[in-house]
């Protein structure tokens, strides 16, 4: 097992929710009053909650800790593309082609958690991986939400599409649009970096490239938001399809 520090209600919430192996919580000192829900929670986990000063929470360096973190000792939570594939009914993965900013690593985890995506696959490089601040973004998603680190998605795109599995590439330079895309079989989206997209040679394993229309003087949306839309459209149309309308 690997020990580190998350920080933040949710993320404390979410990590005595979900069982994980917390050594201890530690609070602001005189907070306890005001944390009766997580006294109970952490109670029923048997989990130690401590009182700490401020010298102990300048250890997160001016990160919005809310007077609350914890230490686990936690299970590697991420997969093979192998065993996400293998355990997803009707797959829908999200690809992260570089996406570097950890606020919008998280706010993604959480959007694929609550869209019910099959699993978020990234590289080990050029990429923000998991940290407390990204499992605070994702407020507490990042638990919960099955994840693969590979060195080269590429092969990862090739494995899905080899098994079954339509490859998409947002971009918004695409003749294709959102809209008019069948996305009610296998699905995975991939999603490029910030500031320049999907590369080249990732664009070009695409099995398609489509587009968010856009109607304002902004041409283009965060890539957070981005994910959002799609794996949500995603959705629609398999609502929509398994309701018959």
């Amino acid at each position: 097992m690997t020990k580190r520090w998350i920080y933040g209600i949710n993320p404390v919430f979410e990590a005595l929710t979900t069982k994980q192996h917390i050594q201890a919580v530690y609070i602001t000192k005189g907070w306890k009053r005001d944390r009766a829900e997580l006294l109970s929670l952490a109670g029923r986990a048997k989990v130690n909650v401590e009182e700490a000063g401020k010298e102990f929470f300048d250890k997160f360096h001016g990160q919005t800790h809310q007077g609350i973190c914890a230490l686990l000792s936690e299970k590697q939570r991420l997969f093979s593309v192998e065993e996400l594939f293998q355990s997803a009914v009707n797959p829908l993965f999200v690809i992260l082609d570089g996406i570097e900013d950890p606020r919008n690593f998280g706010a993604i985890l959480r959007t694929s958690e609550v869209a019910s995506a099959s699993g978020v696959i990234f590289q080990t490089h050029r990429s923000a991986g998991l940290s407390p601040l990204v499992d605070k973004t994702s407020s507490g998603a990042s638990f919960y939400i099955p994840m693969a680190t590979v060195p080269n998605i590429k092969n990862s795109m090739r494995y899905l599409k080899d098994n079954g599995v339509t490859v998409y590439g947002a971009d918004a330079a695409s003749e294709h649009s959102l809209w008019s895309v069948d996305l009610t079989g296998p699905a995975a989206f991939v999603f490029g970096s910030e500031g320049t997209g999907l590369r080249k040679t990732v664009s070009e394993q695409c099995d398609m490239l489509i587009k968010i229309p856009v109607f304002g003087s902004v041409s283009s949306l965060n890539v957070s938001v981005s994910a959002g839309i799609f794996l949500f459209e995603c959705k629609r149309q398999r609502e929509c399809l398994r309701a018959g309308t």
